[in-house]
């Protein structure tokens, strides 16, 4: 929209029409770009972004809240063990793997708002189904295997979706703050998430936990009903495409040229092998191996992994607060590598401890560390592609950092069968530690890149 101020004189008005010009027509008028001077720097003030943001809180909620549950219901409701759990969730995100690449060209082509809602909704149809079938006492470890398969699915479907729309709600100096505000949203469902499910599955069952997460979606949906999404500008050619392209066009001729915005940048490259990297060791390790050691080699219940991963994200909490409060900053890139050295650090001796309370400051530090993790891996990506890749390339994301974590969580399951639970996170997690400090320092460009 127009700066909030009088616009007289031939310069003043040509930089007005200039910021008019650069803005999208269709799109509500807090949604278009502004002029450094007059963008909010909270991009919450932002309508479109803050409905979007809502949807998030109740979203990842779900997200966070139904590993932990389907975990929770394999472990102590079916009494399997932590390779069972392994392939429940590999089957929650192996979908990613399959789908998130076609997702991110979905998103570069049709209605975004569409396939956020039709992926959520069927999100809540199969909260609901399990909640059913769970009461009607017909729920096996096949049924579970089925049921996080199309849980996968929808959740592969909207998550580069939703990652994509970010960019396209707020100013460029807005983005940053939007992307700690949005890792924001993601503690708060990972601090709740498990916890709440917990408490409510603890009061009312299995079936009641998967329903609670059923009427959160619900609740998801409707902050939705005032989101609009600006139109993409698909008649702005991208460097070697063309200016228009045909819908028609393959998904992988699509995709290739994500690909090849990421390979031609040697530093989004590294960081993508970096994400690749974490992806397969450290995110499995915490988010779903750390379950089965508090079950298995601590003698605890493994719902007693709730409290590891609601303290966990107060630090990212804490640490996103922080990335809110400074805006743009530079040297992103070493901040991320610094914030995997911590995270890898703390996950080498969560699987050296020998009792529940030796984690608790571990998995504190490593929250603050995933703060800046989280919020500089996305503001360098989504910064460093142009609006048209966007979906494309946050597909690719997507596959890195989700599609990869239910491989990672599979294979530790059976490797844990040999060399035991404890080994396989601390392994895991030096692999992880060596990568990074070698890039670290020996890319000296990728510790600039802002």
């Amino acid at each position: 929209m127009f700066p909030a101020r009088d616009v007289i004189g031939s310069d003043r008005f040509g930089a007005a029409w200039n910021d008019f010009e650069m803005t999208d027509l269709g799109a509500p008028d807090q949604t278009r770009l502004q002029t450094d001077r007059t963008a909010p720097r909270n991009a919450i003030t932002v309508p479109a972004f803050r409905a979007l943001w809502v949807n998030n809180v109740f979203f990842f909620l779900v997200v966070n809240a139904q590993r932990f549950v389907f975990g929770w219901l394999v472990l102590d409701g079916l009494g399997r063990n932590e390779s069972a759990q392994g392939q429940v969730v590999f089957a929650l995100g192996v979908p990613s793997i399959f789908l998130v690449l076609h997702a991110g060209v979905w998103a570069d082509r049709h209605d975004r708002k569409k396939l956020l809602v039709g992926s959520q909704i069927a999100s809540l149809l199969v909260m609901a189904a399990t909640a059913l079938l769970i009461a009607s006492g017909e729920i096996g470890f096949g049924v579970v295997i089925g049921l996080s398969l199309v849980a996968g699915t929808a959740a592969a479907v909207g998550q580069p979706v939703r990652s994509a729309m970010v960019p396209a709600l707020v100013s460029k100096e807005q983005l940053v703050g939007a992307i700690a505000l949005t890792a924001l949203a993601i503690t708060l469902s990972m601090i709740l998430g498990p916890v709440l499910a917990k408490l409510v599955g603890d009061q009312f069952g299995f079936d009641g936990a998967f329903w609670f997460l059923a009427i959160l979606l619900g609740c998801g949906l409707l902050a939705l009903v005032p989101l609009r999404v600006p139109d993409r500008p698909v008649n702005e050619p991208v460097p070697g495409e063309p200016a228009r392209r045909e819908l028609t066009r393959s998904v992988w001729a699509e995709t290739r040229e994500a690909f090849g915005h990421v390979k031609a940048d040697s530093s989004l490259r590294k960081l993508f092998i970096l994400l690749a990297v974490a992806g397969l060791t450290v995110n499995p390790a915490v988010m779903v191996t750390l379950q089965a050691f508090v079950k298995e080699e601590l003698g605890r219940d493994a719902g007693d992994a709730a409290p590891l991963l609601a303290i966990m994200g107060i630090g990212i909490a804490i640490s996103s607060v922080v990335v809110i409060r400074k805006g743009d900053m530079a040297r992103k890139g070493a901040m991320f590598q610094r914030a995997l050295m911590v995270g890898s650090s703390m996950t080498f001796l969560m699987g050296r401890t020998t009792s529940y309370t030796q984690l608790l400051p571990l998995v504190l530090v490593m929250g603050l560390g995933g703060g800046f993790y989280i919020n500089m891996n996305q503001a360098l990506i989504q910064a460093n592609t142009p609006q048209q890749l966007m979906g494309r390339v946050m597909g690719l994301y997507s596959l890195i950092s989700f599609g990869l974590l239910p491989v990672g969580a599979l294979a530790m399951g059976f490797i844990s069968a040999w060399i035991g639970i404890g080994n396989t996170i601390s392994i895991a997690a030096a692999i992880c530690f060596v990568t990074v400090v070698t890039v670290y320092f020996s890319d000296t460009e990728l510790r600039e890149l802002r």
